[in-house]
């Protein structure tokens, strides 16, 4: 693959982005709520959330005013990386309930009229799956193929230069075979040989399994890692500034180098292919979402999901990893604008990967003691940018980022990175139900995996029913609002231009229809010139001023104008 390969596809991709169907698909624009499985609602007492305390909270969801959920991962795993290593992709892991429970959650999830869909890991498994051990054992098995493989370089190390997201050397040596085996993530999550027809169709029943049982879809994990450069060659080095999009903190050796040979290479379009083939079976053809990380993902969206053979929408972490100043957001957003298509595309301001969002985005409002009204912005700008969204569970009550102490660190990342790179167990914690009740409701259990944090017993969702200017109330109030104005799902965007610098403001627009919407950052005053007189508020939030096309925002507020 050579870098004029790779641009030629995305300009292939920018160029047949096509038309949005009408009526649009279930799918485009929608807003899912993502459930964190371990931390969701324990109903067995172990400590640890489960399916049917997913099932039992159906009701919650459904309120929010989201069209569907995205449950992380629940398959058999040596949790070595809260099941995103997989070693059985057709059971469930025994703590988290049974496949009947599973049944139960997507039979549940339909009859309240929410979608669903389960994360699924397409690129790796656990080293404990028996894939991989029949692999590794030596070159000449039936399974000696489905693993990437490669012999040393001529001086005894590895093959070339990767290296993993979680740092160190991707490649793990393995005395068995006497080669090294590519791991892009941790040294116990090998990667798949997806080339291999013989892997390529297990996968592809593997995904038949779940969808048989009435799933809507799939968010698939990592899709920038489905495939690797033929040649093994090593990626050249990179200039502190090329990869704001990689997390891990400012140290993470990830960041040194240019991922030009081991992520979003053209080897993995025709994997794509084959998985929306699968997704097309289905009558209707159920919906592949896949997640971008580690690229610059706004510039590379379209080609994931140009024409109707390759993935449905993504989502990326481009506006959280670039929180350092909004004008790199509105930099990011204008980009956005002009090369994605409507409702191919999610905002995500947080997930289980990344800090919480208020505390991430808008620190300075956090520490004046502001963060639910920070909370609110953030909410509205997602369910009102062009595209859908992925609400992370406790988004919806504010939640703030927790410390969490080294010795109750479970993440192997932050393990790994410590104390450049907190992790990932902040975002984690088990979501506060109710206040005063043990673990705040989350289980009975005297030790669960997370403790939640005090901080957010105060947040908790039984404190918030009880407050109607809560982040929970205007959560609701957004979302049912945002559902009776259905060009939310495929109208264009136009961020526009000289608004003060902490205001980010942007017109929505389809077959005549138009919506301006704003919202000012900073916790000063701000004024706004519109576009034109004569508009009227349609939803809003903190103190509003509108004469002619002169709009004031106060501190923190926000508007959408028609």
């Amino acid at each position: 693959m050579s870098v004029t390969e790779r641009d030629a596809e995305l300009v292939y991709a920018i160029t047949h982005r096509g038309t949005v169907p009408e009526p649009p698909e279930w799918w485009r624009g929608a807003v899912f709520y993502e459930v964190y499985t371990h931390s969701f609602n324990d109903t067995s007492g172990n400590g640890c959330g489960d399916i049917r305390g997913v099932t039992e909270k159906l009701p919650y969801i459904r309120d929010l005013g989201v069209d569907g959920l995205w449950l992380t991962p629940f398959y058999p795993s040596p949790q070595n990386d809260n099941g995103y290593d997989v070693s059985d992709f057709q059971g469930v892991h025994p703590p988290l309930g049974k496949v009947e429970h599973v049944q139960a959650l997507i039979d549940s999830a339909h009859a309240l009229d929410l979608k669903i869909m389960f994360d699924f890991i397409a690129g790796h498994t656990s080293d404990q799956h028996p894939w991989f051990a029949e692999s590794a054992a030596s070159r000449d098995n039936d399974k000696a193929d489905w693993y990437v493989w490669a012999d040393p370089a001529p001086d005894g190390g590895p093959p070339n230069n990767w290296i993993s997201s979680f740092g160190g050397r991707a490649w793990r040596w393995v005395p068995q075979r006497a080669q090294y085996c590519y791991r892009p993530f941790l040294d116990s999550q090998p990667a798949l040989n997806l080339r291999n027809q013989q892997v390529m169709a297990e996968v592809l029943d593997n995904m038949r399994f779940w969808l048989d049982m009435g799933l809507d879809g799939f968010r698939l994990d990592a899709i920038q890692c489905l495939s690797h450069d033929s040649d093994l060659r090593s990626n050249p080095p990179a200039r502190a500034t090329e990869n704001p999009s990689v997390g891990g903190g400012p140290n993470n050796p990830f960041k040194q180098q240019i991922h030009l040979f081991d992520r979003d290479v053209p080897e993995a379009i025709p994997i794509l292919h084959e998985l929306r083939r699968v997704a097309n079976e289905y009558d209707p053809p159920r919906v592949l979402i896949g997640e971008l990380a580690d690229v610059d993902s706004s510039r590379l969206a379209p080609k994931y999901t140009v024409d109707n053979d390759r993935l449905h929408a993504v989502y990326d972490f481009d506006l959280i990893n670039r929180a350092d100043t909004l004008r790199d957001w509105t930099s990011m957003l204008n980009l956005r604008s002009r090369y994605l298509m409507p409702g191919s595309s999610l905002n995500v301001f947080t997930n289980h990967d990344s800090p919480r969002a208020v505390s991430n985005l808008m620190p300075k409002a956090c520490k004046a003691g502001r963060a639910a009204e920070a909370a609110k912005v953030l909410l509205f700008l997602q369910a009102t940018l062009m595209g859908g969204a992925i609400l992370f569970q406790g988004e919806e009550l504010g939640l703030q980022q927790p410390h969490i102490p080294f010795d109750e660190i479970q993440d192997p990342w932050a393990k790994a990175l410590w104390p450049d790179f907190e992790g990932r167990d902040g975002v984690r914690c088990p979501l506060p139900w109710t206040r005063d009740a043990p673990n705040c409701g989350f289980s009975t259990a005297d030790d669960p995996w997370l403790k939640v944090p005090d901080a957010h017993r105060d947040m908790a969702v039984d404190v918030q029913e009880n407050d109607p200017d809560s982040v929970l109330h205007f959560t609701r109030k957004l979302l049912r609002w945002r559902r009776t104005l259905p060009m939310f799902r495929t109208a264009s965007e136009r961020i526009l231009a000289d608004t003060p610098s902490k205001v980010i403001a942007f017109e929505r627009e389809k077959a005549g229809d138009s919506l301006i919407c704003a919202v000012n950052f900073d916790m000063t005053p701000a004024q706004v010139t519109l576009p034109r007189s004569s508009l009227q508020p349609q939803f809003s939030s903190g103190d509003i001023t509108l004469q002619q096309d002169r709009l004031a925002l106060g501190p923190l507020a926000l508007i959408a104008l028609a």
